[in-house]
């Protein structure tokens, strides 16, 4: 046999809705379930006509022929895989699908336990067609227990996630001498810079300039006015001596020693007030 027929006769076996129908043709695709799930297989009117008329006068007459799902056997041909047989339940699906048959009720069983995932929109019907109406309840049932215990278990880290960082608020507030709402910025401030893995204070300094970070924690900031010998500048947004000591302190920051100096530093609710009057 020639190496670029290899495969073709090959007969397999899915389940999908109409994604594409033309007709004046006669032929479309249909969605794969199964296998690919985001590929379409070619069918044409004529194998659907031969043991289902209604169907295939169905799909003529519907405008939403999305809605119109069934079994169907594919074939490999030269021209690429295309249905060859149809059928509208699993009952009439011939025995030597029965291990292919297991083989999808196995994987939908396993959907229905993942509630990590989304569930597909398609599971209920392919349910029901493998294991009936009974055996899609008791999963469905399943399903929302074990959700719930997931919602529960998340609930309870998220509990746990809170009691640790009011703890550490707590901490950062009486090691520093700040009132809670100055202590939970400047946590939020340190949780956020410990990934970067800095090692000095200037690596700091720039990323405290370049993000703006000042505006983002408003309780631990203002305006810092700056001064080098006779030059002196304005920084909006940076964060006073006290504060910066501590960030650095929390974060283990070697200090890179330089001339600049905070002469000033005014913070946003001084300013804020004083703009008030």
């Amino acid at each position: 046999m020639n190496g670029d027929l290899k495969g073709f006769g090959f007969m397999t076996i899915d389940f999908g809705s109409i994604k594409k129908y033309n007709y004046d043709r006669g032929f479309g695709f249909v969605g794969r379930t199964f296998s690919n799930p985001n590929g379409e297989v070619f069918f044409h009117i004529k194998k659907i006509k031969k043991k289902h008329p209604e169907l295939a006068q169905k799909l003529d007459n519907s405008e939403a022929f999305e809605t119109i799902n069934f079994w169907y056997e594919i074939e490999i041909t030269e021209k690429g895989e295309q249905v060859n047989k149809v059928w509208l339940n699993t009952e009439n699906i011939p025995q030597n699908y029965t291990h292919e048959l297991c083989g999808f009720i196995q994987r939908v069983e396993s959907i229905w336990k993942n509630v990590d995932s989304q569930k597909p929109s398609w599971l209920d019907l392919v349910t029901i067609e493998l294991v009936g109406v009974d055996r899609k309840h008791e999963l469905s049932v399943e399903r929302d227990n074990l959700e719930s215990q997931l919602k529960a278990a998340e609930e309870e880290r998220r509990r746990e996630a809170e009691a640790l960082r009011q703890n550490e608020i707590i901490r950062i507030a009486k090691n520093h001498h700040l009132e809670k709402t100055k202590a939970d910025e400047l946590h939020q401030l340190l949780t956020e810079m410990r990934p970067l893995g800095f090692t000095h204070s200037g690596q700091l300094s720039k990323h405290i300039v370049k993000y703006q970070l000042g505006y983002k924690y408003p309780n631990i900031s203002g305006t810092v006015i700056m001064e080098d010998g006779s030059t002196e500048w304005k920084f909006p947004g940076g964060f006073p001596p006290d504060i910066y000591k501590i960030i650095c302190r929390e974060l283990g920051l070697d200090n890179q020693r330089t001339n600049a100096r905070v002469k000033r530093f005014d913070s946003w609710t001084d300013i804020y007030s004083a703009n008030q009057k």
